[in-house]
C-alpha cells in the first residue's frame, strides 16, 4: 500500500482534520522509516501502515483515539541497530562485574585495581578462563563475538547452552592453548566463569523460578543441573555463572536477583552474577493504575481464545501480567500487552472480539491441548 493512500485511510478512520493529520503524519513517517517498517515479524510484502490501519479498524470509533495514543505515547520499539548497540555495551558491563568481584576479593576499592600489576594479571586470566554461552537464538552471539574480536576468542563462544562432553573437551583443549600462549602455563585449564547471554528478560520467570514446593525451573537451574558434575574437570570449584541480558524490565532484574540468591542457598554449587546492558524504567509498565481509557481498551478488546497452557488466563497485560508496551525488531514478547501481538483463535463460541495484532508475534511454544 502506498504511504499517501495509507495516510488518507488512517485520517478517515481517526477523523483527523488537516492540521492534526499533518502533525501525525510527520511523526509517523519518521518512526515508520526508522523503526516500524523493519519489524521482522511481518509477512512478505506487508508493512506497518497496512497493519496499523487493520489494527485501528478493529476498535469502535470512540475507542480509536485511545488506541492510537497508546502507540504514540507508550510504545517502546527496539530496533536492530539499538539492539546491536546494547550488544556492544555488554562487554564493558561484564568486565565491570569481574573487576568488582576482584576488588571485593582483595578488599580494596575498585579504582585501586587499575594499574595494579597483580590485579591486572588476575583479570587477564579471568578473561581467558571465561566461556560465553548463548541462552537462545535471540542472544545475537555472532554479533557479540564480532564486537569483541581480539578480546574474546572464537573458542570461548558457544552458540547453544546444551554442551556435550566432546564439546567441553574441545573447549578445554583450546583454553589450555590460550593460557600457554599468553604466558599463563601454570594456570589450570578450567573455566572459572561461564557467561550465559540472552537478549531480553521481562518477568525473570524463564530465567529462574520456583512454584510453591516444586523444583527450581528455568534456564539457570537447567544449565547448572546439566553441568554440576563438570566441576573439577572443566569448571573450577568456585565457578561463577554470570548471566547477562542486553535488555531487561525493572521487574525482571529484581525478581531474578532475589531468585538467584535463594537458588544459590539451596544448591550451593556455583556462584552467580547478573548484569544488564540496559534496564527499562518501571514507569513504562501498563497496569490497572494506568489511564482509565487505556485499561478499558486492553480489557474490552481482549479475546480469551488467545490463551493457552503457557500463557495462562486473563493476559491482557501479557504473560505474568508484566504490562510491557515493548516490541523487539525480530519479535514481540508475550509479556507485552496483548493488543500489540495477539491474534484471535477459534476455540471460543460464540466468538468474542477477534483480536488483530499490530506486531504479530511468532510463538515459541505450540499448544496442542
Amino acid at each position: 500500500m502506498k504511504a499517501h493512500l495509507a495516510m488518507r485511510l488512517l485520517a478517515d478512520l481517526m477523523d483527523w482534520d488537516e492540521t492534526r493529520a499533518t502533525e501525525e503524519f510527520a511523526w509517523l513517517r519518521l518512526m515508520v522509516t526508522a523503526k516500524y517498517d523493519h519489524y521482522q515479524g511481518y509477512s512478505p510484502g506487508s508493512r506497518f501502515y497496512v497493519n496499523l490501519i487493520s489494527w485501528i479498524g478493529q476498535f469502535r470509533p470512540a475507542d480509536r483515539a485511545a488506541a492510537y495514543a497508546f502507540v504514540r505515547k507508550h510504545l517502546v520499539f527496539v530496533s536492530q541497530s539499538e539492539m546491536h548497540h546494547l550488544v556492544a555495551l555488554s562487554m564493558p558491563a561484564i568486565q565491570r562485574a569481574m573487576r568488582n568481584e576482584l576488588a571485593e576479593s582483595l578488599a580494596v576499592p575498585i579504582y585501586k585495581t587499575w594499574g595494579d600489576r597483580d590485579a591486572e594479571k588476575r583479570l587477564a586470566i579471568m578473561g581467558i578462563r571465561t566461556l560465553y554461552v548463548a541462552l537462545s537464538d535471540g542472544a545475537k552471539i555472532d554479533v557479540f563475538r564480532r564486537d569483541n574480536e581480539g578480546v574474546v576468542s572464537t573458542e570461548q563462544v558457544v552458540a547453544a547452552s546444551e554442551i556435550s562432553n566432546e564439546k567441553w573437551q574441545k573447549l578445554k583443549e583450546a583454553l589450555r592453548e590460550r593460557l600457554d600462549a599468553n604466558g599463563f602455563a601454570a594456570e589450570d585449564a578450567l573455566f572459572e566463569r561461564v557467561c550465559l547471554i540472552d537478549d531480553f528478560t521481562a518477568s525473570g520467570a524463564t530465567l529462574i523460578r520456583k512454584d510453591d514446593n516444586g523444583p527450581w525451573k528455568g534456564k539457570i537451574p537447567t544449565f547448572c543441573g546439566q553441568n554440576a558434575d563438570r566441576i573439577g574437570n572443566f569448571l573450577t570449584a568456585d565457578c561463577c555463572i554470570h548471566v547477562h541480558h542486553y535488555l531487561a524490565s525493572s521487574r525482571a532484574t529484581g525478581l531474578a536477583t532475589a531468585s538467584v540468591q535463594q537458588y544459590r542457598a539451596a544448591v550451593d554449587t556455583f556462584r552467580f552474577a547478573l548484569t544488564f546492558s540496559a534496564v527499562l524504567s518501571e514507569q513504562i509498565v501498563v497496569s490497572d493504575d494506568s489511564a482509565a481509557d487505556l485499561v478499558l481498551l486492553l480489557k474490552d478488546y481482549y479475546d480469551p481464545s488467545i490463551q493457552d497452557k503457557h500463557l495462562g488466563a486473563d493476559v491482557w497485560y501479557g504473560y505474568r501480567q508484566c504490562g510491557l508496551p515493548v516490541v523487539l525488531y525480530h519479535n514481540t514478547p508475550n509479556n507485552s500487552v496483548a493488543i500489540l501481538w495477539a491474534t484471535s483463535g477459534s476455540r471460543h463460541k460464540p466468538p468474542t472480539h477477534r483480536m488483530t495484532p499490530l506486531f504479530a508475534r511468532k510463538k515459541r511454544h505450540a499448544d496442542h491441548g
